[in-house]
Order: structure tokens, then C-alpha cells, then sequence
């Protein structure tokens, strides 16, 4: 078995990497790599796909300086391969013939199937180093200090301690009527990040991906307010006494005890408030425009362009859904669909034109899958095709 050719030994190694050998041939490969050991080594150093990349890349650097035309550069590989041939008694000597070989094949079925093979995998390593978002965000202090939180809550405890913060994750000192001013704390998801909180007055919030949560590190006896940007859902704690207000993107939303969603990224025209129980309101922060009172089921929709806000009824659990390890989709364009999937892949894309961005879709995906399903699913759901171009996902038409 050690005796196969150079020529049919590099053929089968190079129909193994591009994934065309048959059955047969993939046997007749392995019986040759299970026969010695310098067999199994030479096999491993020359199906890694970056080792012959380099040595591919040598080849066309020294055909560039010296201008040799294809004819004289495969006349040339040929008499290398001769002389080879009876240097092969050693482990070196072969692995030069066998690289030989596959290089020649290379040159001669044409640099581009190489290339485009070469892309292939690249495009394939950088999918798997994408992963879905983890638990993790930034707390700042009024006065800069820095900590960093992540999915521990121990070690998150003791991050809050440090300063001197003393309740869960979040903001937890006794009420302070006598303050002359309130301390604020500024919680960051980045991209690829969300977390959880419980504020001083056991109201809880998720943070989804690239969001911001400010908020006092007490509330006092009157009221009880905090700022919002990105993405949070809401768990307020009922407090007849001390209203609940958050601030986002000009208008202010008062809590009566409730669980809400809003959305409120830079990027995006409207800002989204989703009722899923209790009573809510929504009016301008400078209180010029009329109180609107929003009901268990519905969604406020708040225009950034003209300051107007419009009401209308909403399958809550597809709005909420993030928070539930899921993204469903109804009716969204592929713009918006590859917004929230960026923030939580953290991923750059761009559309080959306005009309792929405006794409409708529907469905369901995990939103702690692997990334490579989740363009698998897309890809099924619609006509379009996902491509990488310099660790950019380019999304067209097929």
C-alpha cells in the first residue's frame, strides 16, 4: 500500500479535502494512511488546509517574480516531480512529491476551484466563531467606577459590593428622603449580551442586547424613576404611594403596576411599547401632550420623525418572545429581522439592495442556537442566499 503513485496519493488527498472522493477511493486513501505511520503524518500535514494555502500562496508569488507563463510553471513542477521521485526514500522526500502533486493539480484543474475552496472554509470558520449572545453587562457609577457583571451571581455580588452596593445584581440602599442629590447607576448590555436586575423596590428588568438601563441607587418615599434605551421588559413591583415613570426617546411611560415590553434602539424610526398586564400611560417628558392609556394586549407606537404616537392591538408573547429564548418573527422585514439578529450574534451584514432589506418574513428561531442553523433557517424560509465577504455576511437574491 505504501507503493501508490505520488500522483494518485495527491489526487485522493485533494478529492478528500474538496469533499468529492467516492467511497472507494476514500478507502483505497485510508488503507495508505493506516499502513505507516509517516503515511498518517504526511496525510495530516497535507490535508491542513492553511499549511497548503501557504505553500499555494509561495508557488504564485514565485510564478508572479519570475513571469513564467502557466505552460513553463506546470514544465517546471513536472521536472521537480522526477527528481523528486527519487528522493522519496525518506519521510521528508515524500511529503515534498505529494505536496508537489497536489500543488501541480491545483495549477492545472485551475486556481480558482482552489480559491473558491479555500473561501469556502474560511467562510465556514468564521460562521463557527459566531455564537449567540451570554449574560453580561457593565455597571458605571455616578462617579466612573466600573465593574463588569456576567452570569455568576456570586461573582457579581461581590463586584456590587465592592461598591458598596449590597442586594442581587442591582441597586439595593434603604430610601434617603435627606439626600441632596440621587446617585445614578448606568447598567450596559453590549452587543451579544443581556441581563437581569432587581432594582431597590424588587421591580425586576431584562435588559435584551445593546441596552441601557439608568436608574438611582435608592428610590425615595415619592417617586420611583429610571431611563431606558435598546430593548427591556418590565416586572414593577405595585407601590401606590411611589409611581413608577420610565424615560425613553422624549416621552415619559407611568407604571401602575405592570409587566411591559419596550424597544427603543437609536438605529430604528419608532420606538415600541407593549402592554402585557396592569395599566400603563405614555406622554411627551415635557407633559405638552395628552396622557394616552394603553391596556393589557396592545402596543403604543412612537414615531421619532414627528413625535406622534399611535395604538394598536399585539400578539404580546411574539413581542416578548426574546425573553423567552425565542425570536418569532410575523410580518417583519428582513432589515428588521437582521437588526435584532446582530445585536445578539454580533455580526456585521450588509443587503446587495433596498429590495432583499425589505423582504417579509415569518417564523420562529432559537434564539440560543448555533449561528449556522439560524442562516440555515433563513435561507429556507426565503429566496435568498447568505455569502462572507471579509467577515461580512452579504444577503441577496438567489
Amino acid at each position: 500500500m505504501e507503493n501508490l503513485s505520488f500522483e494518485i496519493i495527491s489526487e485522493l488527498i485533494l478529492k478528500k479535502i474538496e469533499g468529492r472522493i467516492t467511497p472507494e477511493e476514500e478507502e483505497v486513501l485510508q488503507n495508505w494512511i493506516d499502513s505507516s505511520p509517516k503515511n498518517s503524518q504526511l496525510y495530516s500535514k497535507l490535508s491542513n488546509t492553511s499549511y497548503l494555502h501557504g505553500q499555494y500562496q509561495k508557488w504564485r508569488v514565485i510564478k508572479s517574480n519570475s513571469h513564467e507563463s502557466r505552460q513553463a510553471m506546470l514544465v517546471r513542477i513536472s521536472r521537480d516531480k522526477s527528481n523528486f521521485r527519487e528522493m522519496a526514500k525518506n519521510v521528508a522526500a515524500v511529503a515534498v512529491v505529494v505536496l508537489v502533486g497536489v500543488l501541480s493539480y491545483c495549477l492545472y484543474f485551475s486556481n480558482q476551484r482552489y480559491e473558491a475552496l479555500l473561501a469556502k472554509q474560511e467562510t465556514e470558520q468564521y460562521l463557527s466563531s459566531i455564537h449567540h449572545g451570554q449574560t453580561k453587562a457593565t455597571l458605571t457609577t455616578d462617579t466612573g467606577k466600573k465593574v463588569v457583571l456576567g452570569d455568576s451571581p456570586e461573582s457579581n455580588e461581590k463586584a456590587m459590593k465592592s461598591l458598596n452596593k449590597v442586594k442581587n445584581v442591582g441597586v439595593a440602599k434603604p430610601q434617603n428622603d435627606n439626600a441632596d442629590r440621587i446617585a445614578l447607576s448606568n447598567l450596559e448590555t453590549p452587543r451579544g449580551g443581556e441581563f437581569h436586575i432587581i432594582l431597590e423596590d424588587s421591580t425586576e428588568v431584562w435588559l435584551n442586547a445593546e441596552s441601557s438601563l439608568k436608574y438611582p441607587e435608592y428610590f425615595n418615599k415619592h417617586v420611583r424613576e429610571v431611563a431606558v434605551t435598546g430593548e427591556a421588559y418590565f416586572k414593577v413591583s405595585k407601590d401606590a404611594s411611589r409611581p413608577f415613570y420610565v424615560n425613553s426617546a422624549g416621552h415619559k411611560i407611568k407604571v401602575y403596576g405592570t409587566e411591559f415590553n419596550i424597544s427603543s434602539y437609536d438605529d430604528e424610526e419608532f420606538v415600541y411599547t407593549t402592554l402585557v398586564s396592569g395599566s400603563i400611560s405614555l406622554q411627551p417628558q415635557n407633559n405638552s401632550g395628552t396622557e394616552l392609556f394603553l391596556t393589557p394586549g396592545h402596543q403604543a407606537v412612537y414615531a421619532r420623525t414627528d413625535s406622534t404616537t399611535s395604538i394598536k392591538s399585539i400578539k404580546t408573547d411574539i413581542v416578548t418572545s426574546w425573553k423567552e429564548g425565542m425570536f418569532v418573527f410575523e410580518d417583519k422585514t428582513l432589515d428588521q429581522i437582521m437588526k435584532q439578529l446582530g445585536r445578539w450574534y454580533d455580526f456585521s451584514y450588509r443587503f446587495s439592495d433596498d429590495k432583499v432589506a425589505n423582504t417579509v418574513f415569518m417564523g420562529r428561531i432559537p434564539r440560543y442556537g448555533k449561528f449556522g442553523d439560524v442562516l440555515e433557517i433563513l435561507e429556507k424560509s426565503g429566496n435568498i442566499k447568505l455569502e462572507v465577504n471579509k467577515k461580512q455576511i452579504i444577503i441577496s437574491h438567489k
